[in-house]
């Protein structure tokens, strides 16, 4: 596996604290101390993966979801090749080898083992590791983490020049009271993805006069609100190709599985199900943006642009869980059944089929 960060999918703690360290190695200087994402070492060399539970797999649990967080710890972090211990969280033998790996006990009092297993238990339950929904949701469990470990996440968003302007335009022009030039768009872009929490001056908060302190976390939900955006309003072609796929796939028929009119109804309802989850996620990001600018009013009140922030954060995630699902479920069909002329078992496609459905259908389910 190569050093991938965090993704939908992935959260590879390796690779973010070398980047973080910005160094090939991930061992400390004395100047600027390793990030830590959990107190308990072994875990702070971990991969977390959001792992789609195949039928042979289901036998490891009591209860088994149809997506659960899998950790794999490499033998060398910087060797992949070596091989890795990997375990589920929450698999019928999770409390031993928390014990006997990772050396945390269950049953212990000491604030660093708590701290570590509600972490623990809030990647297994997070739909997704977006980072802004990974960071929400440890924040609402009341879970302190280095922000370093998100801030870079939505960087790519800073070369899509022309998306990012025609978002943040009303905004700088509504704060300054006069049309924006272009050099004023550059210029707070700039400013914008630079704020972090040693940052000291910034124009455009300084205008609207936000305390200091609140300048990274305005910054990094505004990011993932564009980041979104951008997502949503791509010309997407994915969900036209699964219905292709689902069209001419070949089944070997097995005495297990449902008759084709009943199959049919279930591709028929996943197909609607994702198409209502994109539509929902573009017309979220839409209704987020337009009551971001709505905020700068000419009435503008900090105290209201405060608190209008904070619902957006918790729209953000809905929004952020929407399009991670879309994007898994949709790449997850298309990697096990998107090739010309792909045949599959019959009984192992409609357990699989039946699984993804349920999965975006618990989206509308909340």
């Amino acid at each position: 596996m190569r050093l991938i960060e965090n993704t939908s999918r992935v959260l590879n703690l390796i690779a973010l604290e070398k980047t973080i360290l910005g160094q090939a190695s991930a061992f400390a200087s004395p100047q600027q101390p390793a990030p830590r994402f959990f107190r308990n070492e072994r875990l702070n060399r971990a991969i977390f993966l959001k792992h789609n539970i195949r039928p042979g797999e289901a036998h490891l649990f009591e209860m088994p979801g149809h997506v659960e967080t899998k950790i794999m710890i490499p033998f060398d972090g910087s060797r992949f090749e070596l091989g890795a211990r990997s375990f589920f969280i929450g698999e019928l033998g999770y409390i031993e080898v928390l014990r006997s790996f990772l050396k945390l006990d269950p049953d212990a009092e000491d604030e660093d083992t708590r701290r570590d297993l509600k972490v623990l238990d809030t990647l297994k339950n997070i739909p997704s590791f977006d980072p802004f929904v990974l960071r929400e949701s440890l924040r609402c469990a009341d879970i302190q983490v280095d922000p370093r470990f998100f801030s870079a996440s939505y960087n790519e968003m800073k070369g899509a020049t022309e998306t990012v302007y025609a978002d943040i335009k009303p905004l700088i022009e509504s704060a300054l009271g006069k049309k924006a030039t272009e050099q004023d768009l550059e210029r707070f872009v700039e400013q914008v993805w630079n704020v972090d929490d040693s940052t000291s001056s910034n124009l455009f908060f300084e205008t609207l006069k936000i305390p200091r302190s609140e300048w990274p976390d305005i910054v990094f939900a505004w990011k993932a609100l564009l980041f979104y955006r951008m997502k949503t309003r791509k010309d997407d072609h994915r969900l036209y190709n699964l219905i292709i796929a689902m069209k001419h796939v070949r089944l070997n028929h097995n005495l297990n599985m449902c008759p084709a009119k009943e199959l049919n109804r279930v591709k028929l309802h996943l197909a609607r199900c994702l198409f209502q989850l994109q539509e929902r996620a573009l017309n979220t990001a839409e209704r987020l943006s337009q009551a971001l600018v709505d905020a700068f009013s000419a009435n503008f009140e900090v105290a209201k642009f405060r608190e209008s922030l904070r619902e957006l954060s918790v729209s953000i995630v809905t929004l952020g869980t929407d399009v991670t699902v879309y994007e898994q479920v949709v790449a997850y069909y298309m990697h096990l059944f998107g090739e010309k002329n792909c045949r599959a078992d019959g009984a192992l496609y409609e357990a699989t089929l039946r699984s993804l459905d349920e999965i975006v259908s618990l989206r509308f389910d909340r």
